[in-house]
């Protein structure tokens, strides 16, 4: 075996597959390696942990064999799930697709999709005409009525970028499996707030966090939900701030590294890119998802690099 598993719920430990309990509970969040494995009568799995002592494979979740030091992001080897409330309501400052098409709808720029309060006069006026409570807020059934599918309003948030990767790949093929996601958005628009499907466009750390999301990356407390909440446009400040990604200096930079750049105005983290090497980085940068030199006219004062694969 050439893996571990992290404990998801504390778990009993047992000698021999469903055996004796030896008394001991295994604590969530504990990392162990696995020795063994095999299934029990009943077709369930099981791990061995050495010396004859198991615990069900309920009770765990594989870890990849290549993995960050335990102070770095962790490296899922299965499926990560939407952190957030799906189907959220659009307020006041919401941003993200679903304004983005909102704003649409209502006739509105869209170049900036934030849900102003022209916008939410707006709803207030369809509300009011179509005999709905007044909140100024977009739900399902205004979403519904305004002719998107309901289908669409939840899928929309819950979308996670599918897992490139397993529990035996390698740092390079993690690192390409980010830069492959990146490239699916390529040529679509840049919508800030925004981090869905490659159907529709992002912003800069919302193509981050899915391109990551398809490596095992999962960069909480930042989320594809929580980035369209008001507030929280700026995730590529809260990235660059998570003690979880590694600080690399500039001149070390490396294919799959993280760029961050500053606000010329403030000095304030305001934008971040995929590094691709030979000084080319994948980005959202308006008006869309490309490939651009890592400094250019646009965006230039580089804050640091953040290595997310150690």
């Amino acid at each position: 075996m050439n893996y571990t598993v992290t404990v998801t719920a504390a778990a009993p430990l047992w000698t021999g597959v469903q055996g004796q309990y030896v008394g001991r509970q295994l604590g969530k969040g504990s990392r162990w390696k696995v020795t063994a494995t095999t299934k029990a009568a009943n077709g369930s799995q099981w791990y061995e942990l050495g010396g004859n002592q198991w615990i069900n494979a309920n009770s765990a979740q594989r870890q990849s064999s290549y993995q960050n030091p335990s102070q770095y992001w962790q490296i899922s080897a299965t499926q990560i799930k939407p952190q957030g409330t799906v189907g959220y309501n659009l307020r006041l400052g919401s941003e993200g697709i679903k304004t983005w098409l909102t704003l649409w709808w209502l006739g509105l720029n869209r170049s900036y999709a934030n849900l102003n309060q022209t916008a939410v006069n707006k709803i207030k006026y369809y509300q009011r005409q179509w005999h709905m409570p007044v909140t100024g807020e977009v739900d399902v059934n205004f979403w519904t009525r305004m002719g998107f599918s309901r289908n669409e309003w939840f899928a929309i948030d819950s979308y996670v970028s599918p897992l490139l990767t397993n529990a035996d790949s390698t740092r390079a093929q993690h690192i390409e499996a980010m830069i492959q996601t990146a490239y699916k958005y390529m040529g679509k628009p840049y919508i800030v707030g925004a981090s869905t499907s490659p159907a529709y466009g992002t912003d800069c750390s919302g193509l981050v966090m899915q391109a990551l999301y398809a490596s095992g990356i999962n960069p909480l407390p930042s989320s594809s939900i929580r980035h369209a909440q008001p507030g929280y446009e700026w995730e590529s400040r809260n990235l660059w701030a998570n003690a979880g990604l590694k600080k690399v200096p500039y001149a070390q930079r490396q294919r799959g590294d993280l760029i961050f750049y500053r606000d010329p105005s403030n000095g304030l983290i305001w934008h971040v890119a995929i590094y691709m090497g030979n000084n080319q980085v994948i980005e959202s940068w308006p008006p869309k998802i490309m490939v651009q030199p890592i400094v250019n006219s646009q965006r230039s004062w580089i804050a640091g690099v953040g290595r997310p694969f150690i």
